[in-house]
């Protein structure tokens, strides 16, 4: 079962484009790919970044977005921002007992198919020489996420923020930590 975002109730009521009435905003979670287009948009300056998030999670145009109180606002720049730093697992009930094991925050569909988990492999070394021939860290982080996943690098743009995150956590665990790390109960 799919995790649900929060509702949250305005303080102070606004108006839609459509001249009707908004008075409770069903959030949206973040997307990998839509998170990147919006924060390319927003440029360096992080209230412009916050803004176009909020825009992401409200699905409210610029004009309704500006009628907000700003306690509204500031409730829900705290969404986007748990949304935009958190992994997965500290939105979801069940603890993931197996960290190689990732429960998808949201269900994404892959080659028609709903998948709801992932079961990550560690890089072999021939995998992460390739990796960091990459120019960029994103295009680093992308190739080696999707070869950790067996996921194409487009179907990432499909993950959650907070899925993403979870996966660079382990993945990070998989470059960097010794295998003595691995064999302990810690890294379970």
């Amino acid at each position: 079962m799919s995790w649900t975002p929060p509702i949250h109730i305005l303080l102070s009521p606004i108006t839609a484009d459509d001249q009707s009435q908004i008075d409770q905003l069903q959030l949206k979670p973040l997307f990998y790919a839509a998170q990147k287009e919006a924060l390319a948009r927003a440029g360096d300056d992080e209230d412009d970044q916050f803004f176009e998030l909020a825009r992401l999670a409200t699905g409210l145009s610029v004009k309704e977005l500006d009628q907000l109180k700003r306690p509204d606002y500031v409730s829900i720049a705290q969404y986007v921002h748990e949304m935009s730093s958190r992994p997965a697992s500290h939105f979801l009930d069940d603890p993931q007992a197996d960290p190689d094991q990732v429960q998808l925050l949201q269900p994404i569909s892959v080659a028609g198919r709903s998948v709801t988990s992932l079961t990550l492999e560690m890089p072999v070394l021939r995998a992460t020489k390739a990796m960091k021939k990459l120019k960029t860290a994103k295009e680093r982080a992308e190739f080696i996420t999707a070869h950790c996943t067996g996921l194409m690098i487009p179907d990432l743009d499909l993950l959650s923020v907070p899925d993403w995150t979870q996966l660079q956590v382990r993945i990070d665990d998989f470059l960097n930590k010794p295998a003595d790390f691995f064999r302990s109960a810690t890294s379970k």
